[in-house]
């Protein structure tokens, strides 16, 4: 006896429930790869932008230089002062004027503020958003870490030889970093 080619209603019903069990399941693993992707992303471009706020920042300080009266670096009220020149070229001869820096913490943003000493005008910019707490610290010899100022008041002014940073931004807790001073700064 021959029996017709073909496939019975039954097994058509179990071959596409199968085929949707699939589909449903894959929808899911791609949904869930595009949502990790989202948030790898999302932590990615914080990270980004922590660490081009911190090189700035960093460039900066590294580049402070000695005023003829006064100190290169200094807090004041919660405000990063600074006076820097551009990095010297390989003869050791400066490339550019100095220019006064600045770094304030303003409604959960960090700003940079930058002024030539031969210009009247002052550049405003964002360095960073989403600060949540932001502490500057100086260390200098024989005194400690200082939140404050840098020397004594009615003292000659102390170089500091270090400065810690410590702030909390956007899904980083908090964030330490020391950059050493220059030698002399």
């Amino acid at each position: 006896m021959n029996r017709p080619a073909g496939f019975t209603l039954v097994e058509l019903v179990i071959a596409l429930a199968l085929f949707s069990l699939i589909g449903l399941a894959s929808h899911r693993l791609y949904d869930g790869v595009l949502l990790t992707q989202a948030r790898v992303s999302s932590h990615e471009q914080g990270l980004r932008n922590l660490q081009r706020a911190m090189a700035l920042l960093e460039r900066d300080v590294m580049q402070a230089t000695i005023p003829k009266e006064g100190v290169a670096v200094t807090l004041r009220a919660g405000q990063l002062n600074l006076q820097r020149g551009n990095a010297r070229n390989p003869l050791d001869e400066p490339r550019s004027e100095r220019q006064e820096v600045a770094y304030r913490l303003e409604e959960g943003t960090l700003w940079r503020y930058q002024r030539s000493l031969d210009l009247p005008e002052t550049h405003k910019q964002p360095v960073l958003r989403d600060v949540r707490a932001l502490q500057w610290r100086l260390y200098v010899d024989k005194v400690g870490w200082r939140s404050d100022g840098t020397s004594t008041p009615g003292r000659s002014p102390v170089h500091p030889r270090a400065l810690e940073i410590t702030l909390s931004a956007g899904r980083f807790a908090e964030i330490r970093r020391v950059i050493l001073l220059s030698e002399g700064a």
